[in-house]
């Protein structure tokens, strides 16, 4: 149940790390489609 738990718990935070960099570009003024094609081409999971 443990080793369940922390795969849920890493797949969670690989996530958080692959949009919320794009989510900061936009919060600090970068336009959306930039975001969204640097989020396409740069930190999109395989």
């Amino acid at each position: 149940m443990k080793a369940v738990k922390k795969q849920v718990n890493t797949l969670i935070d690989n996530v958080n790390g692959r949009v919320g960099v794009p989510i900061l570009m936009y919060v600090l003024g970068v336009p959306g489609f930039v975001c969204v094609l640097a989020w396409l081409f740069f930190f999109k999971g395989k």
